[in-house]
């Protein structure tokens, strides 16, 4: 984390009583805590030094209500996950031990969602060398911490050369709006904070531009994502400058800007060559194809997905290449290369239930379905489409359970099992009311309109099309006018009968 002013380091006089050399960084981790009360928050800390840990530990418990939890056993972290009551602390705190065995590795990833869940910020402490396990070995748990905070301790620096070194892979998570603006806030604080430190401003910069993109706010994140590139180039950092203009590169694209979108990932992508960062490489590749895939330019899409993936095979990275494969496979399925597409699919499935990926999982199967559908090929297409409908209801992925309710629906509808396709649709409604999503509510009123028209239904249908006319003008889908066209078809039909 940033080091900046300390402005409150006695905390009651406490914290220079236990001679901590991390003043500022305590006085963070305290603010961050302090901030999350009332709420889930996951929030990472390493130190290499035991006896530090605890001189920390005593910090907080002279701050807030605790209670203090040593992982041993992967079932016995999930068990006390569980069996949390949060009306009896402020603050959870859980001790990793030096090295982490599978099960607790396993428990952390597959588990993430049960600290937010337990309704009190949770503080996990472990070392340097417990980072490198987390990271590598259970990515999605460490994707999904809110706060990060490096104490030095005894420790001479150890713990900012493991995290340099392993960079800080992919982007943070969040679990909804509210985690955001908390975020914002803690970044925003800290920004002020700093004054001459440009290698931390850069990362607060880029964190910010990131918190904004998520939030929706494109134009503030290239405002910050700008200014952590100018910073980057400054100083010299030439990882920092690629990730910036690659960020740069997803916002434009985000606004539709695909060309401006594609300069930037070509910029990112020559600096990735120039410093030898092969994972950064693969990266800016696979974005570049997308960029292409969204611009029409197929052909060029799929030769940037080849060669990210040829990198992603060579580094041994088994999500990227499970993702590269899905990408190459939504290539091929728009070229109208179907076999190639199901290949992929298969392929890219194959790799993340061998790592325990449900969320890629779940798309993949979802993928094989469409690419199968497309074949002509229904009953395979539900018979793909349906299993992945367990995966989301397990990884809590309301979203991706909508979706797949959306395909199962219409690949029923194409069987002209109706009613089947209406079930479908009215739950993938629900779905989509509960969770705010917008533009998922006026595709599953659509798409229930037209199975409510094919069984005679006319006005029902006209009821749901207006339903889902008023949002898509309201949200200013792009197919409101193709909506409206069919409503005024119906209700013309309807006023001569």
């Amino acid at each position: 984390m940033v080091r900046g002013k300390r402005h409150a380091a006695s905390i009651g006089g406490k914290m220079e009583s236990f001679s901590l050399e991390d003043l500022d960084e305590v006085d963070l981790l305290l603010t961050e805590l302090e901030i999350s009360q009332g709420r889930g928050n996951l929030v990472l800390c390493t130190v290499a030094s035991p006896a530090y840990r605890d001189k920390v530990i005593e910090v907080i418990k002279a701050r807030f209500s605790t209670r203090i939890l040593s992982v041993e056993k992967g079932d016995n972290l999930i068990s006390d996950l569980r069996n949390i009551h949060p009306e009896k602390e402020d603050i959870l705190i859980w001790t990793l031990p030096e090295t982490l065995a599978q099960d607790v590795l396993d428990a952390l990833n597959n588990f993430r969602e049960l600290f937010y869940d337990a309704g009190v910020p949770s503080l996990v402490f472990m070392t340097p060398t417990g980072l490198d396990d987390v990271i590598w070995k259970a990515p999605d748990f460490w994707r999904y911490r809110g706060g990060y905070h490096i104490l030095k301790g005894e420790d001479n620096g150890l713990a900012f050369q493991a995290v340099e070194a392993l960079s800080i892979p992919l982007s943070f998570s969040y679990r909804n709006k509210e985690d955001l603006l908390r975020r914002k806030r803690i970044n925003e604080y800290l920004l002020e904070m700093l004054e001459k430190n440009k290698q931390d401003r850069e990362k607060i910069l880029a964190e910010l531009g990131s918190v904004h993109s998520f939030l929706g706010d494109t134009g503030k994140s290239i405002y910050y994502f700008d200014q952590a590139l100018e910073i980057s180039r400054l100083i010299g950092d030439g990882q920092g400058e690629g990730a910036n203009l690659a960020a740069l590169g997803r916002a434009y694209a985000n606004l539709g800007e695909i060309r401006k979108a594609i300069e930037y990932f070509d910029q990112a992508l020559e600096i990735s060559r120039l410093i030898g960062d092969r994972q950064g490489e693969g990266a800016d590749l696979a974005a570049l194809g997308r960029a292409y895939a969204n611009q029409g330019e197929t052909r060029k899409a799929i030769e940037c997905f080849e060669q990210a993936l040829m990198i992603s095979r060579q580094i041994g990275d088994r999500m990227r290449e499970g993702a590269n494969l899905a990408a190459l496979g939504r290539a091929y399925a728009n070229q109208g290369e179907t076999r190639k597409a199901i290949e992929c699919f298969e392929q890219a499935l194959m790799i993340s239930r061998l790592i325990g990926d449900w969320l890629g999982e779940g798309a993949n199967l979802a993928a094989l379905g469409r690419t199968y559908a497309d074949l002509g090929e229904i009953r395979k297409a539900i018979e793909y489409i349906e299993q992945p409908l367990k995966i989301p209801r397990q990884t809590g992925d309301r979203q991706g359970e909508g979706a797949n309710l959306a395909v199962l629906g219409q690949a029923y509808a194409k069987l002209g099992e109706t009613r089947k396709a209406i079930e479908c649709f009215e739950q993938q409604l629900r779905i989509t009311k509960e969770i705010g999503d917008r533009r998922g509510e006026g595709n599953a009123l659509w798409n229930k309109s037209l199975a409510l028209d094919k069984l005679g239904n006319r006005a029902q249908a006209i009821e749901c099309a207006r339903a889902a006319l008023k949002i898509r003008e309201e949200i200013e889908d792009p197919l409101a006018e193709k909506t409206r066209r069919k409503l005024q078809e119906w209700e013309s039909q309807e006023q001569k009968q």
